[in-house]
């Protein structure tokens, strides 16, 4: 495992050593949401859960999960893990932006998702 830190040695799986580190896991998620949702993506509190481990889910859309533990965010795309240091949220959230941009059936989840989520008007009958 490299590690970077101020000294330029090298943090876990070679990302910087952040400064200020999101204390917990909870922490963290929170911050990405802010991070999405400055990015046009809407998150709902319903949208995050906690293991019984102690870690935090965010569901991004049908078929994407962000984990957030100690250190880093994880998710999967395309068969592949990808990590990301929690303490930069908004990298993450621009790399989440960037998957749904590439891959349109997350979009379109996501804004069935979001649809969902806008209050409907009252039927007039």
């Amino acid at each position: 495992m490299t590690h970077y830190r101020a000294d330029e040695r090298r943090g876990l799986h070679g990302f910087p050593e952040p400064q200020h580190a999101s204390s917990t896991p909870a922490h963290a998620v929170q911050l990405l949401r802010q991070a999405l949702h400055g990015r046009g993506v809407a998150t709902l509190d319903g949208d995050v859960m906690r293991t019984a481990g102690g870690h935090y889910v965010l569901s991004l859309a049908p078929g994407l999960l962000i984990w957030s533990v100690p250190k880093m965010f994880r998710w999967f795309n395309s068969g592949r893990m990808v990590l990301h240091p929690s303490a930069d949220p908004t990298g993450a959230a621009d790399l989440l932006v960037g998957l749904f941009e590439r891959q349109p059936w997350l979009r379109y989840r996501r804004e069935y998702l979001e649809a969902l989520m806008e209050p409907t008007e009252a039927s007039p009958i």
